[in-house]
């Protein structure tokens, strides 16, 4: 079948975006699948990054470049993409784009994410004005989520879509691509990864560190935050915050050098929305979150945050540690740094919980997907 696969967003790198690589890469396999995006996407940068195969797959951009800001683009496209939708047959939303109007025999999407009309507070009084056109223009705009068959990565985001788009998905979890080695020989490293950007609080990690270090007498430990970084001041912000102790970030780091680092670290460490309110602005929490499965598959053993997505991967005091402040935050820490022998058992059960998210498990549940596009009610009949 010819597969039109859709994410504005495929230029940029992120979870999501890995998690579409993965699709676009097995799809093409045995489909012609064409890849749209907003902005050219470098398929040679893609495959590096994500150790994918892309080479079956056709990428094709909107537009070069634009000075209309990003996230009004991407919705006054809708249109465009829906048109373009119509020569296929098959519609692959990928990026929750629930104003797009599907136009192809079958379509599917799947949602990394979801946007609520307020999806964020406003900045500054511009920013209230910006965030307040695009909840117009939403609002004006018609929600077509219920003309595809909807897939999601976790229970979290399957409710939210239940709560606010009155949908039924189907989750399909984001896969990990499990190691063939099954022993690491481990660092005293803690390390964070992710986009290095204010939403993943990186802030309150480094307040973590510095005081595990200060409380604990603890200097031994490195605490390493990799990821890539676009935001220059932000990232200098935090190299300031990091002085005089033992950090070091990485930015520029490819899936095979990220994996390396993995092997060595024994504690992985992330806290996005840890001052979110849920019930406001549920789309600033972590749907899924790859990363901390990606680093217990290596037997890192995680220490995330006891909200949204978080809670669906991690075995709270089995294969990782939830925690609600800073306080116990804290205190798991201490238990892993000082209990070698906790930590080692903790770290074989993050293995083992990896393999719930294997590549050859989500291959497995597309070829459902695939399958199941016959008997598709929600196909249009334009």
């Amino acid at each position: 079948m010819r597969i039109l696969f859709y994410d504005w967003a495929l230029y940029m790198i992120g979870g999501g975006q890995k998690f579409n690589c993965k699709i676009i890469e097995y799809l093409s396999k045995n489909h012609a699948v064409d890849v749209l995006t907003l902005f050219p996407a470098d398929k040679k940068r893609l495959e590096a990054y994500y150790s994918v195969d892309l080479s079956k797959a056709r990428l094709i951009s909107l537009y070069d470049s634009s000075k209309i800001n990003q996230t009004l683009l991407k919705i006054l496209v809708s249109k465009r993409v829906s048109k373009l939708s119509l020569k296929y047959d098959v519609f692959f939303n990928a990026d929750a784009q629930e104003l797009i109007k599907p136009r192809a025999k079958y379509n599917l999407m799947y949602c990394h994410f979801f946007e609520p009309k307020w999806y964020r507070p406003a900045k500054n009084f511009a920013d209230f004005f910006k965030l307040l056109g695009i909840y117009l223009i939403k609002t004006i705009k018609r929600n077509y989520a219920n003309k595809y068959q909807v897939y999601c990565n976790s229970d979290y985001t399957k409710k939210w879509l239940k709560n606010l788009w009155k949908v039924d998905a189907k989750v399909i979890y984001p896969p990990v691509d499990l190691p063939k080695q099954k022993s690491f020989k481990k660092q005293n490293l803690i390390i964070s990864t992710g986009r290095i950007s204010p939403d993943k609080n990186y802030e309150f990690i480094i307040t973590l560190f510095k005081k595990l270090c200060q409380e604990s007498n603890i200097q031994n430990y490195k605490l390493l935050i990799c990821g890539k970084s676009d935001d220059l001041a932000y990232l200098n912000r935090l190299k300031n915050l990091s002085k005089e102790f033992n950090i070091e970030f990485k930015t520029d780091l490819t899936n095979k050098q990220l994996k390396e680092v993995y092997s060595k670290s024994k504690i992985f460490i992330q806290a996005k929305g840890i001052e979110i309110n849920e019930k406001k602005y549920p789309g600033l929490l972590e749907h899924f979150g790859m990363a901390p499965v990606e680093a217990m598959a290596y037997g890192c053993v995680p220490v995330v945050l006891n909200k949204a997505g978080y809670k669906e991967t991690v075995e709270n005091n089995k294969s990782g540690f939830l925690f609600d402040s800073e306080d116990e935050a804290i205190e798991k820490l201490k238990l892993l740094v000082k209990d070698e022998k906790l930590r080692e058992k903790m770290s074989k059960q993050a293995i083992s919980r990896a393999k719930k998210f294997s590549l050859q498990r989500m291959q497995k549940e597309i070829n459902e997907m695939m399958d199941d596009l016959q008997s598709n009610t929600l196909s249009l009949t334009l």
